[in-house]
């Protein structure tokens, strides 16, 4: 594919999906103090990023998207900081503070740019007036190009195929990250992005390529899905359409630091790209190529429009 430079600018996206609060400790020589055989982690640094959905959004905003996001935050000091945090990228937000209820936090203990230990705080945000949400996303979508929604199995994203439904009905493609076993939910959806794991789960154990090709494409006619990729890590991706052969793509990068986040980068440049008027091919393309620059960064990272531009340059 021909590789040129992309303008993203005010490509119009909305994200629905499971709000969380990414927190990264860091440490330096936790190894070096004990205490009756209990490791020490002293802690110099906390930074706190926007988490899940708010992720992709974060991803979308970075490389000069305008994105929308709507989902659920607890009503405490967390849930405040997810908005602080998403006001700061100026992300535009339509939040559901629940009473009583817990931000779903993860806290990530670093050292020497090698995770430690996660802890994750508040299992699924519960709340009982689902209408409120899809009303936020009704009114929102006939402002935006594209519907991306960030499953992570917390509790926000319970009646997709009810979001599915009345979102074709206004002809706007959907673009799912699934999680879980149960991919009959995503019934529909214009693309699902599952990594090679989530995709075996589904479809058995894959051992060789043929095995990948021929399940990814009875996977697309089974869910009736427009398009299907799968996020290979090391072995880049593959793009499944009807009535097309598989397209692959080679990884721009073989060394992983950490992929934390590299799904979400794939999902926002392609949602991106097609909102701004670029082929599904080209989308993924580029997005393939940002994914082999976030997973050379430590944490849940974003890349900019000029970094994704420097690499389409020089690869």
């Amino acid at each position: 594919m021909k590789k040129k430079l992309i303008n993203l600018n005010n490509a119009l996206v909305l994200v629905v999906g499971d709000i969380i609060l990414d927190s990264y400790w860091y440490s330096k020589n936790h190894y070096k103090l004990f205490e009756k055989f209990i490791p020490i982690v002293p802690i110099q640094e906390i930074q706190e990023q926007p988490g899940g959905a708010a992720n992709v959004a974060k991803n979308i905003a970075k490389i000069g998207g305008d994105c929308k996001i709507i989902g659920y935050i607890g009503m405490d000091n967390e849930g405040m900081k997810v908005k602080k945090l998403l006001n700061h990228i100026r992300i535009n937000q339509d939040l559901i503070a629940i009473k009583n209820h817990k931000t779903i936090t993860k806290i990530r203990i670093l050292s020497d740019n090698k995770q430690l230990i996660r802890i994750d705080l508040q299992e699924k945000y519960l709340f009982n007036n689902e209408n409120l949400l899809y009303q936020k996303i009704i009114n929102s979508l006939s402002q935006h190009k594209i519907l991306v929604l960030s499953d992570y199995a917390k509790g926000t994203l319970m009646n997709i195929p009810n979001i599915i439904h009345f979102t074709k009905k206004m002809s706007i493609p959907i673009l799912i990250d699934p999680k879980g076993i149960n991919f009959e939910k995503y019934s529909g959806a214009s693309l699902l992005t599952p990594n090679l794991s989530e995709f075996e789960k589904i479809v058995g154990k894959c051992y060789q390529e043929d095995e990948i090709l021929d399940r990814g494409m009875k996977l697309l006619y089974k869910l009736k899905l427009s398009a299907l990729l799968i996020t290979r890590s090391k072995d880049g991706m593959t793009l499944f359409q009807y009535q097309k052969k598989p397209i692959h793509f080679p990884a721009s990068s073989h060394k992983a630091y950490d992929v934390t986040g590299a799904g979400d980068t794939v999902i926002a440049i392609i949602a991106a790209s097609l909102a701004k008027g670029y082929s599904l091919e080209e989308s993924c393309f580029y997005a393939n190529i940002g994914a082999g620059i976030v997973i050379k960064k430590i944490g849940t990272e974003t890349l900019t429009i000029h970094e994704l531009n420097t690499a389409l340059n020089c690869s």
